[in-house]
């Protein structure tokens, strides 16, 4: 398998998401955290769904809240905006939801970029989460944790000869969301592995 193809699949790999570092030490959204500006915008030059991508989730009327259910609501939809934005290359929602500290947004947003600067085509990997656990926001940092189980379906990378150049399997996995509230709206501060059931 080439480094590339090791690249996309470790990304790919347990529902999609890249674990990095571990909860507990995130930055406090109410003093240091805002939507990534940092780093470099990925281009978005196809804002809608392939005809064969999975449609743009739509966005809960919940997410408006500043409490748990709020948190709960941004949580899941920032999940499930993730096969979407791999699958048309439209970050901006997804990029404005991102924390700057957050690894795996950071990932996430790369991985979208090269699949469209190589002209690659994502197909598959639908995602279905499950809130598990909401637990007391952090009084410190003034961030919500959240267990979710998220399931995702099989997901393809084919290059632009139709090629594949990734195929993965359904899986099924456990992670802890971290969110912070900032400026009137949730942003992902981390995601990382959850607790095994």
């Amino acid at each position: 398998m080439s480094g590339a193809t090791m690249r996309v699949a470790g990304l790919i790999v347990a529902v999609g998401f890249a674990l990095s570092g571990c909860t507990g030490s995130a930055p406090d959204p109410g003093v240091t955290g805002s939507p990534t500006g940092e780093s470099t915008p990925v281009a978005s030059d196809s804002a809608s769904p392939t005809p064969t991508g999975p449609a743009k989730p739509e966005r809960p009327e919940a997410m408006k809240r500043d409490d748990a259910k709020g948190a709960a609501a941004a949580a899941e939809y920032f999940i499930e905006l993730y096969p979407y934005v791999m699958a048309t290359g439209d970050t901006e929602e997804f990029e404005a939801m991102s924390h700057r500290a957050c690894g795996f947004c950071d990932d996430a947003l790369e991985q979208a970029k090269r699949i469209r600067t190589r002209h690659e085509t994502w197909t598959g990997g639908e995602i279905r989460s499950v809130l598990l656990e909401t637990y007391a926001r952090d009084e410190v940092t003034g961030i919500y944790p959240l267990d979710f189980e998220v399931e995702q379906s099989a997901a393809q990378i084919t290059d632009a000869d139709g090629v594949t150049v990734f195929e993965g399997e359904d899986e099924q996995a456990t992670y802890r969301v971290e969110l912070g509230w900032k400026s009137g709206d949730w942003v992902v501060v981390e995601i990382a592995s959850g607790p095994t059931p």
